[in-house]
């Protein structure tokens, strides 16, 4: 699981570095208008990319993981690219007429970049379970090559139109393109490796949709929940406004990708554990630990952005969008949640009602919250509503996870410890903040030097006080070089 771990992060982190890059270039060569639109261009493609697959991907690894056969397997391959492909493909037309009529957000201007926005969008969700087919198929190593080489090729591109059009168009264009061919291709070099056997099983279809309509309703509920206050804004204030909120509503890329990393790949063992080996307190365990480690490395990445929130986006998206920084801070205080993920525990003991309960208590507050403080003190009052809404849900899926394992919502997780180590790593932050802002350096100069001081001392601190394993670590890791060097398939 570490060495599936690592690899997924550096192509994750690859990703959003990609993305990141980008993103500054952008932000510097368009206009505020312009980048208004380019973001709710984005908008609706992660919204589309991720509403319409309905968590088939997570159904996916269910049911090839749950088998042993390779029949079965074949089967439930391809009735995932089956639906998939059906499901992009009227995504597609659907955005296609629904712009050409002019109703989403009530904006013609979008009309011009439907066809490569559905392009896409339907690159996005044919290929929502290439991953997780990878790494199921123990092919991580080559998923992770290949991503890597073509993200690279991806920055080049984009960039390189970017900066000789100056024309949002192409850019949208290009973008589209890139993201049919790594689908396209990621297909062709799965076939090449493996020998799947196309056949379509009409009764396994049933149960897969039966298994992801409760966890896709999950998902969606959820994409709802993240997409709401960007929504309100967009339909409530000027493009411009928008530009600003997004931005800096926009999580930062690489929050969520050491957490979904190691959940991705987890989440095979973990089922296995629960379900094939009936082992719940091993897979208790399990989770418990990996959520301890995370807590490590999340908690200084939080101190870092709190402390050096100007910096950070004055750096990454010019300082046109400084002021946008208080809006960042308040979105920045859900990071503290990512150093774990309670829905797992439901997921693999089957609970996926729970999740669909939690999540539409949720989404209503959320809603809700959204438009009372939006009345009360404007866009700001959206972001608020938004984090105190993802706290109270995680607040309920840890009372159920407690319940379902017969476990104590205080013994779940070392929180006694947890705690120590945040406020361990914010003092070492501020100290270093400090320190940084008394010397003369240049601001940006601080925050890369300090940022790196402040995780090196905290993985030193955390490493000193045991919070981690590190001769379990130096073992796999050990075992990862050599698997390397002899060439194994990973």
């Amino acid at each position: 699981m570490l060495k599936d771990s690592i690899l997924l992060s550096g192509y994750r982190m690859a990703k959003s570095l990609v993305a990141l890059f980008i993103m500054m270039i952008l932000a510097r060569i368009l206009s505020v208008n312009e980048m208004g639109i380019y973001q709710q261009i984005l908008l609706i493609s992660i919204m589309v990319g991720s509403l319409v697959p309905f968590e088939m991907q997570t159904t996916f690894t269910y049911f090839y993981n749950k088998t042993s056969d390779s029949l079965e397997k074949s089967r439930v391959l391809s009735n995932t690219f089956i639906t998939l492909l059906g499901l992009g493909l009227l995504a597609f037309l659907a955005l296609i007429l629904i712009f050409h009529n002019g109703f989403f957000f009530n904006d013609s201007y979008l009309k011009k970049y439907s066809i490569w926005l559905g392009l896409w969008c339907f690159a996005t969700i044919l290929g929502s379970y290439l991953e997780n087919l990878y790494v199921s198929s123990n092919r991580v190593k080559v998923f992770s090559i290949f991503t890597l080489t073509y993200y690279l090729f991806y920055l080049i591109t984009v960039v390189l139109v970017a900066y000789l059009s100056h024309n949002l168009y192409w850019i949208v264009i290009t973008i589209g393109i890139m993201e049919f061919l790594r689908v396209i291709l990621l297909h062709l070099m799965y076939l090449f490796l493996e020998n799947v056997i196309f056949s379509i099983n009409l009764g396994m279809i049933k149960q897969q949709f039966k298994y992801t309509l409760s966890v896709g309703s999950v998902t969606a509920l959820d994409v709802i929940m993240q997409s709401t206050d960007k929504v309100i804004i967009s339909l409530f204030f000027a493009v411009e406004t928008f530009a600003v909120f997004s931005i800096a509503a926009k999580e930062v890329p690489f929050m969520a990708i050491i957490t979904v990393s190691v959940i991705t790949a987890m989440l095979p063992k973990l089922g296995g554990l629960y379900n094939i080996e009936r082992d719940r307190e091993g897979a208790l365990r399990l989770w418990s630990t990996t959520s301890r480690a995370l807590a490590v490395i999340i908690f200084p990445l939080f101190w870092i952005l709190l402390f050096y929130n100007k910096q950070f986006i004055e750096l990454i998206y010019s300082d046109v969008y400084v002021g946008a920084s208080i809006i960042f801070v308040v979105y920045l205080l859900k990071f503290p949640l990512r150093f774990t993920v309670f829905y797992t525990l439901l997921q693999i003991s089957g609970n996926q009602k729970l999740l669909l309960q939690n999540t539409v208590i949720t989404v209503i507050l959320n809603v809700a919250l959204s438009f009372l403080f939006l009345y009360l003190f404007g866009y700001l009052g959206v972001a608020v509503a938004t984090v105190v809404a993802a706290y109270i849900g995680v607040f309920l899926q840890q009372r159920d996870v407690s319940r379902i394992f017969a476990i104590k919502q205080r013994d779940l997780l070392p929180y006694a410890q947890i705690v120590i180590t945040f406020i361990n790593s914010g003092a070492i932050a501020l100290g270093v903040y400090l320190l940084s802002m008394a010397v003369p350096l240049n601001q940006f100069v601080a925050f890369v030097l300090g940022g790196i001081l402040i995780m090196f001392l905290s993985l030193v601190l955390s490493a000193i006080r045991k919070e981690i394993d590190l001769s379990q670590f130096q073992s796999k890791l050990n075992r990862f070089n050599l698997n390397f060097r002899k060439g194994e398939k990973v």
